[in-house]
């Protein structure tokens, strides 16, 4: 979350940032303008490809990266207009039913952590020298003297020095904040996906130990079999406490971001096609069909990361039930038999992320985006 509000995509976190009324009202304006900055970006990319809309290689040429940018600016609205719930969302990622110590959980969620915090530094760490190499031909061609056309609209002659080096620097800068951000947010909620199932992961563990650790919390040789149930009921009651939390975690998450996901899902086809349209048509040792090759790669990662993780919330969710009946139960009093039964009739209905309540975010819906792509890049280059 730190790095989003470095690029001006998530407001500051007052109760740990600190810096007073100024700090938060000039942090404002910057989220303001780092928002008007890259919807004019955004404009520029569209006034050039309706002016170039007769040549299909210019139009390629902006269309993925001018996709890229919808998808982000989807996602930075999100941050924007509905701030209150995304901090409520990490707010409630510190609650002390997700950071239990016993058993194996510490082992888990130190694994987590350290997951989160190496790829969002290699992610946003590709996408910024994606944006790099896209500057580094362009220095090239203008340094021989050779015409250099940037893929939005400007307005202005940048023949001479000092305009080309105010166009590429504009150019870079808004790239690279987009790339980043946009990195920083899929893992993100790749991130709440994956706390999402690790925490089912320690729940599963939960319930098998119950019995156990209901029989250490009674003490051993107790004098009544009343203490011992009522350890049990209440650990029972702490996993479901537990397991509620989760599932309110995971329903926050797609209520916020549900939409961006499916925009995300809708477009991500398109960026890839256009992707592809471009990067076949470039020499294999140029620097620009290597930055294109990053390109693609940061795209199917994202698609990716929704679908891989969304999938293994899923699947870690099914396995409940399966972990609730390995307990050792059967020596158990019936009041707790019958809430156990309970449980595990409402555990039947797994966990199913999706994008807008539509499109669920698993593997197949991967597959099924990589196919549509292939096949709009096919109807693409037939009608050339």
């Amino acid at each position: 979350m730190q790095l989003l509000r470095w690029c001006g995509y998530c407001r500051l976190d007052g109760g740990k940032c600190g810096g007073g009324a100024d700090n938060e009202s000039l942090h404002r304006v910057y989220r303001a303008f780092t928002l008007a900055l890259t919807i004019a970006y955004l404009l520029q990319e569209c006034v050039y490809a309706y002016q170039e809309r007769h040549d299909m290689d210019k139009v390629a040429r902006v269309m993925f990266l001018l996709l890229c940018h919808i998808t982000s600016i989807a996602k930075q609205l999100v941050f924007y207009l509905d701030a209150d719930r995304v901090e409520h969302l990490v707010t409630g990622l510190d609650d002390p039913l997700y950071n239990q110590q016993a058993g194996g959980a510490r082992r888990l969620l130190e694994a987590t952590a350290t997951w989160a915090s190496r790829f969002v530094r290699m992610y946003s760490g590709c996408a910024v020298v994606t944006c790099t190499l896209w500057i580094i031909f362009p220095v090239i061609y203008h340094l021989r003297g050779q015409q250099v056309e940037f893929p939005f609209w400007i307005g202005v002659d940048y023949s001479n020095s000092h305009w080309f080096a105010a166009v590429l620097l504009y150019s870079y800068y808004v790239t690279t904040l987009v790339g980043i951000a946009n990195t920083t947010m899929d893992a993100f909620m790749a991130t709440v996906l994956n706390q999402c199932k690790t925490q089912l992961t320690i729940l599963r563990l939960n319930f098998k130990s119950l019995p156990e650790r209901a029989a250490a919390a009674a003490g051993a040789g107790a004098v009544c079999r009343a203490r011992h149930d009522a350890a049990l009921m209440t650990a029972l009651l702490q996993c479901l406490a537990h397991y509620k939390h989760i599932v309110d975690t995971a329903g926050l998450l797609q209520r916020i971001f549900g939409t961006a996901i499916l925009i995300q899902f809708a477009i991500g086809g398109w960026i890839l096609c256009m992707a592809a349209y471009k990067i076949v048509s470039l020499s294999m040792l140029s620097i620009e069909f290597a930055s294109m090759v990053l390109f693609t790669s940061c795209i199917l990662t994202e698609l990716f990361l929704y679908c891989y993780y969304g999938n293994e919330v899923t699947v870690e969710s099914n396995r409940l039930v399966e972990s609730i009946y390995s307990m050792e139960w059967v020596e158990t009093g019936v009041r707790f038999k019958r809430a156990l039964l309970i449980v595990m009739e409402r555990a039947k209905r797994p966990l199913r992320p999706a994008a807008g309540l539509i499109i669920p975010l698993s593997l197949d819906t991967f597959v099924k985006i990589i196919k549509s792509s292939y096949t709009f890049y096919a109807v693409l280059r037939q009608t050339k």
